[in-house]
């Protein structure tokens, strides 16, 4: 996958045409990675690049006003321009707000198609339990079946709090274990059996499979779907 640097719209040339094509080339990346139905990294990192472009043009008035200096670069972590001391015409910022205004619309629309294709996947999704669900639920395992019923993927999972001034966040965490290859005879239930049996720091753990029925990509699209779509349903 070819990637835009976090820098890319002041690196080199600023310069519309360039620009232009470089974004261009990129959505093309884009798409062929959305028409196989990949969506990692490709939608965060489309997500990252259109916040980084809004917060620089919802900052524009400010530039504005401050653009007797020249600009030599943006600090990606502050969302500012970077000025030397010398007095230039507006040309450079008004190449910086031409690239800017063409570029987010195209963010905007991959970032659409991209939760379209989440949507979709994540639609498909169900969950459920295997056995007796203990009362603590914060760690066990997370089976991952997909769309052929052959291969269970297993994970353990557990959840660490997060805390902050305003609020506490709990953030899932896993660690693959093993594939089964899940039959009439080998059922979720005798996979069960077979963790608690070869791992036994967990006696009583939480069972829970999710279950697709689309082919898709795994590493770039189920596993991180099924990660966030176990979150939300987590107390099922």
């Amino acid at each position: 996958m070819s990637t835009l640097k976090n820098n890319w719209l002041t690196e080199d040339h600023i310069d519309f045409e360039y620009k232009k094509y470089m974004v261009l080339g990129y959505m093309q990346d884009i798409k062929s990675h959305y028409d196989r139905s990949e969506l990692y990294p490709t939608l965060a990192e489309v997500i990252e690049h259109y916040k980084n472009l809004k917060q620089i043009k919802d900052n524009a008035n400010n530039i504005k006003k401050g653009f007797s200096k020249d600009v030599s670069g943006i600090d990606w972590e502050k969302m500012e321009l970077i000025h030397k001391q010398e007095n230039i015409s507006d040309a450079l910022f008004n190449e910086l707000e031409l690239i800017i205004d063409f570029s987010m619309p195209l963010f905007a629309e991959k970032i659409h198609t991209g939760k379209e294709i989440y949507d979709t996947v994540e639609h498909d999704l169900s969950i459920s339990t295997v056995g007796i669900t203990p009362l603590r639920k914060d760690e066990g395992y997370l089976i991952i079946n997909t769309a052929n019923h052959q291969e269970a993927y297993v994970y353990q999972y557990g959840f660490s709090v997060i805390k902050d001034v305003q609020e506490s966040v709990r953030q899932l965490y896993t660690e693959y274990v093993s594939t089964y290859t899940y039959t009439i005879n080998n059922t979720f239930e005798k996979i069960k059996h077979d963790l608690i049996s070869t791992r036994k720091y967990l006696p009583n753990p939480a069972v829970y499979v999710i279950k697709n029925n689309v082919e898709i990509p795994f590493n770039e699209t189920l596993l991180p779907v099924a990660k966030r779509f176990f979150v939300t349903k987590f107390n099922v």
